[in-house]
C-alpha cells in the first residue's frame, strides 16, 4: 500500500506542476525521512470581472501550504492557508470553515484530491471576490446618487433658463430601492417644454453612476396653456417599463413633470416586480415633492375615462 501511495504521490506532483508551473506550485521538502511532504501552492484570481478591484493592500492572490502524509491519499491531507487577504477579501474564520467543510466532503480515501482543492478555491474565491465587488458598486450608488443635481448644459444658457422657469432649478433623487441585488432609484423634475425634458435627460446621463445603469426608464407629462397634453415615455431596453410609468402619471393626474428611474440589475430576475418596483420608487418621489394632489381619493378608472374624453393628446416622438 506504502508504494502504491508514494506512486499516486508521484503522479499527481508530476500533473500538477505541470498544470500550473513550478512557479506556482512549489515544494517544500522532498526528503523521505520527512513525516509530511510539505508544498506550496499560490493561487491567482486574475480576470476581467476581478482585474478592476485590485487593492494596495494585496493583489488577487492567496498562498495555501499543503502536507501529506507518508500514506496519502489513503490518509486525508491537511493544509494552511498563510494569507490574511485576497485582494481585499479577508480570509476570515467564516470564509475558513466553509473551505474546510468542502475539502472534507471532496476528499476520498484513495484518490488524489489536491487539484479538486485547488479547483474549487478558485471557484469559490472568485464569486466571493464578485459579490464584494457587487456590493461595493452598490454602495457607489448610494452614496453618489441621493443627493440633488443641479441643471447644467454646455449647449444652453442656464441662467436664462432659470430666470424664465424658476421651478425647474433641481433634479430631485430618491431613495435608493433595492431588491435581490438590484438598485432602483427615481429622479424628477418640474418640465414646461420638451426641449427642458431633454435637458433632463442629458443632465441624468452625464452622471457616470446613471449613465451606466442597466436602464434609465423615462416618463413625462406636459400640460400646456392651450389645454394639449405633450406625454411620452422610453423603456430603454426594459419592456414595457416606460407605458407602464406613463400610465402612472396619467392615473396620478401629475403634470408637468419628467421622471427617470434608474436601475441597476442585480443578476436576479424579478419577473412582473420588477415594474412594482418602478413605479413605487416613482410614486413615493412625486409624493414627496407635492406633485400629487389628493392621491387617496383618486380613481385610475374615472381619471383614464376623464383624459380619453377632454385631453387631447399630442405625443412627442422619439427620434
Amino acid at each position: 500500500m506504502n508504494d502504491e501511495n508514494q506512486s499516486l504521490q508521484q503522479e499527481e506532483l508530476f500533473a500538477l506542476t505541470s498544470i500550473f508551473g513550478t512557479d506556482s506550485f512549489k515544494v517544500n521538502n522532498i526528503d523521505e525521512l520527512e513525516e509530511f511532504k510539505s508544498y506550496s501552492f499560490k493561487l491567482s484570481l486574475e480576470n476581467e470581472s476581478t482585474s478592476t478591484f485590485q487593492s494596495s493592500r494585496s493583489e488577487n492572490s492567496l498562498t495555501l501550504q499543503f502536507y501529506l502524509p507518508k500514506d496519502y491519499p489513503t490518509s486525508q491531507p491537511t493544509y494552511e492557508i498563510t494569507s490574511l487577504y485576497c485582494g481585499t477579501l479577508k480570509i476570515d474564520n467564516k470564509l475558513r470553515n466553509e473551505i474546510d467543510k468542502r475539502f472534507k466532503e471532496l476528499f476520498v480515501p484513495g484518490d488524489v484530491v489536491l487539484f479538486e482543492w485547488i479547483e474549487f478555491l478558485r471557484e469559490f474565491m472568485q464569486q466571493k471576490l464578485e459579490q464584494q465587488l457587487d456590493k461595493k458598486i452598490q454602495r457607489e450608488i448610494k452614496e453618489e446618487l441621493i443627493v440633488d443635481y443641479k441643471i447644467i448644459t454646455e449647449e444652453y444658457d442656464e441662467q436664462k433658463f432659470l430666470d424664465e422657469s424658476a421651478d425647474f432649478s433641481v433634479i430631485k433623487s430618491g431613495e435608493p430601492l433595492e431588491h435581490k441585488k438590484s438598485v432602483f432609484i427615481a429622479h424628477l423634475a418640474s418640465v414646461h417644454n420638451v426641449q427642458e425634458v431633454q435637458i433632463v435627460r442629458n443632465t441624468l446621463l452625464s452622471k457616470k453612476k446613471i449613465a451606466k445603469a442597466t436602464h434609465n426608464i423615462m416618463a413625462y407629462r406636459i400640460v400646456q396653456e392651450n389645454g394639449v397634453i405633450l406625454q411620452d415615455n422610453d423603456d430603454d431596453g426594459e419592456t414595457a417599463a416606460g407605458s407602464r410609468l406613463l400610465h402612472l402619471l396619467q392615473i396620478l393626474g401629475v403634470k408637468n413633470v419628467i421622471v427617470v428611474v434608474s436601475r441597476w440589475y442585480g443578476g436576479i430576475k424579478l419577473g412582473p416586480d420588477r415594474f412594482k418596483d418602478i413605479n413605487n420608487c416613482a410614486r413615493d418621489l412625486l409624493d414627496k415633492y407635492g406633485y400629487i394632489q389628493n392621491s387617496s381619493n383618486i380613481n385610475p378608472s374615472a381619471s383614464m375615462l376623464s383624459n380619453n374624453k377632454s385631453e387631447r393628446t399630442k405625443k412627442d416622438k422619439k427620434k
